[in-house]
């Protein structure tokens, strides 16, 4: 009776800090961030016209763009609205992450008890419960795939250790998710590699193998699983430690030399290395690809919690170890691989905490302990219950101290302002509605010009198309308009996209205070072209001031011929395209 409710009362702390902001979210009835919002626009389409579309001239108008994301999620997300209508799908869409995240922290404890007692197994899912990322990723109305992704990766991880041929459904699911599928698959079939004995390496490598079975529809990615399945395989004549490392190196350099192979058949080879490197003008830009931010991680996963990971991380199992590794240098590639770290960090924090508390007690022993003071405990005397309270209050100020940084951190502000929220509305409301919204394959009449970050909120909300949203497809043709000096320049770009409305909010623009830079217009300038490390701060605010940026959203237009103010929202101005 005493590890249930405790594990429950990790599971609500897990809940509640979950639910922020839900008043905004069920209020708006809009889901939280920027790529959900294109999430619930697919969704929508499936509820609407009975399939996921694989291209949408709503996006990068007027060429449209297709579609790579795989469907499974959005399938997921829109099925309540299939049997019960669009509110339904919405609301399951908004809460659906909720419930991923507490099922998460409750799968991390037991995850924990495979390598640590009771006590450190509760630790470990409460450090995990208040992870920020992890909270950032599975709270409310966050519909996007990171929270289903790491529920999947997780229960892959619990099901190897248990019941390893299970742990092939979880990584068929997750092949039929997402892209990146292959690459949390090579980190958790490396440390299974280290961890199984030689005899049970072939089932993990069979367990690896059944999401193959996705190659008629992805070839790519179950060639992949089939690559990572004969990993394991071949391991299996690396007799010991050292000829597991050498084995490791040695593929290493075999992953080198396939990626300077001039074959254009290993382009999803080729592309994944370049996901993971950022080797991307765009992915620099973007706030979760961001590399070598090691401060952020540590915070992102709790700083005190990567102390205590880093603390165990010699006398910790070689599964954790090589997790931890990969995850970490993974998470310095990009910042938003530490959703993978925080697995690891929670598990190994736990440990630690097990190591100063009961450093010679096995789990075994914990329980001894605990049956024969429950036998005695009619007999215990006021000062052995005295100090038993004296413990626990010790054990709870050690984990409040510990996540409380966390606690912190993990509380966000909705991202859409309330001046967004009029602009978008009265955009689908006032403006000439566009065709074949629920028919994405077909080319709509006119587009909307704003920043990428907020092109998913005008297609979902206002339903308007854009020259570029979340994916960077048109962004280059934005940043050159933005950042033009010459209006006729910025005129063509605006003609050629078809754009008959601009967007503009305060954040793109640029701002200086006490010699610290802020605003998005650097990042404009980044993908226009410009050099900005290069740059001085009296050219960079030079370039800022003659912009069409500058001369539309701080000047209103008043000096343009193309365009005019439509109507002011505060933070957030609409502009026309005139002839």
């Amino acid at each position: 009776m005493k590890k249930f409710p405790l594990i429950i009362l990790i599971a609500l702390i897990a809940l509640l800090i979950r639910l922020q902001n839900a008043q905004f979210v069920f209020g708006y009835m809009l889901p939280y961030e920027y790529d959900p919002f294109y999430h619930l626009r697919l969704a929508e389409v499936i509820v609407y016209s009975g399939y996921r579309p694989d291209f949408d001239y709503y996006l990068n108008y007027p060429y449209g763009l297709r579609i790579d994301w795989l469907p499974l999620f959005d399938y997921l997300i829109a099925f309540p609205g299939i049997l019960l209508g669009y509110k339904a799908m919405l609301a399951f869409s908004f809460i659906l992450p909720v419930i991923l995240g507490v099922i998460s922290t409750v799968l991390i404890y037991y995850i924990a008890r495979k390598f640590a007692g009771n006590e450190a197994a509760l630790l470990s899912a409460l450090i995990f419960a208040v992870c920020p990322i992890v909270v950032n990723y599975s709270v409310v109305g966050f519909a996007d795939h990171h929270a289903w992704n790491l529920f999947l990766f997780i229960l892959s991880i619990l099901l190897i250790l248990t019941k390893p041929i299970l742990a092939s459904i979880p990584l068929l699911l997750l092949s039929l998710s997402w892209v990146g599928a292959p690459i949390y698959a090579a980190v958790l079939a490396i440390a299974s590699l280290f961890h199984f004995r030689r005899d049970e390496i072939p089932k993990i490598a069979i367990a690896f193998a059944v999401p193959a079975a996705v190659i008629p529809l992805y070839p790519y990615i179950g060639i992949s699983f089939l690559a990572i399945s004969a990993f394991l395989a071949l391991g299996y004549f690396a007799k010991n430690e050292k000829a597991k490392v050498l084995y490791i190196a040695l593929c290493l350099v075999a992953v080198l030399i396939i990626y300077l192979l001039p074959f254009q058949q290993l382009w999803f080879f080729k592309s994944g290395i370049d996901y993971i490197f950022s080797r991307n003008v765009y992915l620099p830009t973007i706030a979760e690809a961001r590399s070598f931010e090691i401060i952020e991680i540590l915070f992102d996963v709790g700083f005190f919690a990567f102390i205590l990971a880093i603390i165990s991380t010699l006398a910790s199992n070689r599964f954790l170890q090589v997790l931890f590794l990969s995850a970490f240098a993974l998470s310095l590639m990009q910042i938003r691989f530490a959703e993978l770290l925080s697995i690891p960090v929670a598990v190994m924090a736990g440990r630690t905490y097990q190591m100063v508390m009961n450093p010679a007690k096995s789990e075994k022993e914990n329980k001894s302990r605990i049956k024969r003071r429950e036998d005695k405990k009619k007999n215990k005397v006021k000062s052995n219950e005295k100090r038993r309270l004296r413990d626990r209050l010790a054990i709870a100020a050690f984990a409040a101290f510990i996540v409380s940084p966390s606690l912190a951190v993990s509380i966000y502000s909705y991202t859409l302002s309330e001046d967004w929220f009029n602009a978008l509305n009265w955009l689908r409301e006032e403006t000439p509605q566009t065709s074949h919204y629920f028919s994405p394959q077909i080319k709509p009449e006119y587009s909307v010009l704003s920043w990428w970050d907020y092109g998913n909120w005008i297609v979902f909300v206002s339903k308007r198309p854009v020259v570029t949203n979340n994916f960077q497809a048109g962004a280059d043709d934005a940043a050159k308009f933005f950042v033009a000096s010459d209006e006729e320049a910025a005129f063509e770009i605006a003609k050629k996209r078809g754009v008959r409305y601009i967007i503009t909010d305060e954040i793109m623009g640029l701002k200086q205070n006490e010699g610290a830079i802020s605003g998005k217009f650097p990042a404009i300038m980044s993908i226009a072209g410009y050099k900005i490390n290069n740059i001085r701060m009296g050219d960079l605010f030079d370039v800022y001031n003659k912009s069409i940026y500058y001369r539309l959203h701080v000047e209103n237009a008043s000096n343009l011929t193309h365009f005019k103010l439509l109507k002011d929202f505060g933070s957030v101005k609409i502009f026309q395209v005139t002839n």
